[in-house]
């Protein structure tokens, strides 16, 4: 595989050709929609249920420096058995790392689970066993990985960009429950060390907004670079 990737554009359009090639069901309960505001009267009119919010943010000055702290600090660490992580090794890969992070924590069973004979199925069947390093090489030698991701960021609208160092970066939060049986909000990010763990959940679309807010709009010195996407339910005619 190339060690540096086109990054994926921050579109529903191209979430969907991704997830869809790979196992989201085509006429299925979920689908990508732009989350344009945090605001909670505009939240209340994203279609439920909400499976998971990935967020585009720029990875770079002060909002960089609070976040390796609290990696340093020792913050976060979900405890829990209940969720698939991977370690991101391939650069610029982060958007398709949010995607699995988003769709192999889906219920592997009922009207929301990925299509059973799907790629994706069958690499988290594999993966599941193993630590998150050796996942991330499974995955280096996976083809449906690249050729997913190639295809979904070539039918972005923004042109490819020739210089492929960028300072941003995908992450992804999900619902999942705690060793003691809580519901938690969980952050992953395939470049921090494990799953973190932001909080109690109530409403994951709701606590996620909060979570933005304070732990990296308020920290990013005014910087504006933001992308939100939600993975819910299909919206009403």
């Amino acid at each position: 595989m190339p060690s540096k990737w086109v990054p994926l554009e921050a579109s529903p359009e191209v979430f969907t050709e991704w997830s869809q090639s790979l196992g989201l069901p085509e006429s299925g309960p979920l689908v990508f929609q732009d989350l344009f505001s945090l605001d909670p009267e505009f939240l209340q009119f994203i279609p439920q249920p909400v499976k998971a919010v990935l967020l585009l943010f720029p990875s770079r000055g002060a909002l960089a420096q609070a976040r390796e702290d609290e990696e340093k600090n020792g913050e976060g660490k979900f405890e829990g058995q209940s969720v698939w992580w991977i370690k991101q090794t391939i650069s610029n890969a982060c958007g398709s790392i949010g995607l699995l992070h988003a769709l192999l924590n889906l219920p592997d069973t009922g009207a929301y689970a990925l299509a059973a004979d799907s790629p994706l199925r069958q690499f988290k069947a594999e993966t599941l066993p193993l630590p998150p390093l050796e996942r991330a090489k499974k995955l280096d030698e996976a083809t449906f990985f690249e050729s997913a991701h190639t295809t979904a960021a070539q039918a972005g609208q923004s042109a490819v960009p020739e210089d492929l160092d960028v300072d941003t970066h995908f992450i992804a939060f999900i619902e999942a429950i705690n060793d003691k049986g809580e519901r938690r909000v969980v952050e992953l990010d395939g470049g921090r060390e494990g799953p973190f763990d932001r909080g109690l959940c109530t409403d994951l679309l709701r606590d996620t907004a909060k979570i933005v807010q304070e732990k990296y709009i308020d920290r990013a010195d005014g910087d504006i670079n933001f992308n939100m996407i939600v993975l819910a339910g299909q919206p009403e005619d």
